[in-house]
């Protein structure tokens, strides 16, 4: 299967040395022809994605969602468990979450029946013509935890599911929501990601006050920082935090807000239609005060998103110039550009040829 690089850079290779960006002509493509990095063109980076609640996916019930530059199907089986699939009928390209149904633990399509198994090979097709050796669907790896939905875009996982081992449900509370945005944001997920690197927009921008902070590569799928902050307004007491960036796309933290447990997960989806989403799980601990909590943590992040968003959408990632503080950010844009990259077509396409 083909693997792409990340496509469009923040205009332009970072520079080693002067961590600078090379100017381009036009901000809506630089000189290599390649489209700009906040358009969300074809496929996406290779990450764990959160796609859907999973109580929106009862059992029998078929859900379309969509991923970068294309569609997947998600359904329950008869054995309860979620499986993922590209969404178009290999037969004449209906789209299975309009009309299909779930038999057993495969899918079949409304059009002419034909049926997929939950290996997304096509196992049957009631005219009685032969099964056609490229008949198959691609089926992605797919996880669920508290609640939500990840699809894994690619073959096989570069790295595990982001979790907590030590979540014990006797004495934790989670919520899983996906975050409703004031506005459609059309940046890549990897741009938002950026922003836990970039301490000063944090301060300036969202009134949050880094007093300490420290980052460190584990692999080319994960970094390790901590974080000791006075949160303003936005949250009473001060905030520390252990974060680990998994992929281009999502946040794992353990750490306490005004002496209170918190934990969260956060993390993104792109579509080329919808947009980048966001998918949240907030944990505490089950005493008193738990639902009241959440909803003010709940209401922090999606205040902070709702800033960042029409910054973002207008952003003219043309001749940046990078200085020391940005050191951080630097190294992670860098990562970006080297990391693995694939369209729904190279998927599809992998599973028909074999």
């Amino acid at each position: 299967m083909a693997v792409t690089p990340a496509r469009g850079s923040p205009c332009g290779w970072l520079r080693e040395r002067e961590m600078a960006v090379p100017a381009v002509a036009d901000p809506a493509e630089d000189s290599a022809g390649r489209e700009p990095v906040w358009n969300l063109g074809p496929g996406a980076h290779q990450c764990w994605y959160p796609v859907a609640l999973s109580s929106s996916v009862p059992e029998g019930k078929v859900l379309g969602c969509e991923i970068g530059d294309g569609r997947i199907v998600l359904y329950r089986g008869d054995d309860g468990v979620i499986r993922a699939m590209s969404a178009f009928c290999k037969h004449m390209g209906a789209d299975l979450s309009v009309g299909g149904e779930v038999v057993g633990n495969g899918i079949r399509c409304p059009f002419h029946h034909w049926t997929y198994g939950d290996d997304g090979r096509c196992k049957h097709i009631p005219a009685g013509d032969e099964i056609p050796r490229r008949a198959n669907l691609f089926h992605f790896p797919s996880r669920e935890q508290f609640g939500l939905i990840w699809v894994f875009f690619g073959k096989a996982p570069l790295y595990e599911l982001q979790t907590f081992e030590d979540f014990d449900e006797e004495k934790h509370v989670a919520r899983s929501y996906e975050v409703q945005l004031s506005d459609k944001l059309v940046s890549e997920p990897w741009m938002s990601t950026t922003n836990v690197f970039d301490i000063v927009h944090l301060r300036f921008l969202h009134k949050v006050n880094i007093t300490n902070s420290e980052v460190e590569e584990i692999d080319p799928y994960r970094r390790r920082m901590s974080w000791e902050a006075d949160m303003g307004d936005k949250a009473a007491g001060g905030l520390r935090l252990e974060i680990y960036v998994y992929g281009v796309n999502s946040l794992r933290t353990k750490g306490d807000q005004g002496g209170r447990l918190k934990w969260y997960i956060a993390a993104s989806v792109p579509s080329v239609r919808l947009g980048t989403r966001f998918f949240l799980t907030i944990i505490t601990t089950k005493e008193a005060g738990a639902v009241e909590f959440l909803d003010r943590q709940a209401a922090m992040h999606t205040q902070i998103l709702d800033e960042d968003t029409p910054i973002l959408n207008n952003m003219r990632l043309e001749d940046l110039l990078m200085v020391p503080s940005d050191r951080a950010m630097t190294r992670f844009m860098r990562s970006v550009l080297k990391y693995p990259r694939v369209t729904m077509r190279e998927l599809e396409r992998s599973v028909q040829a074999e």
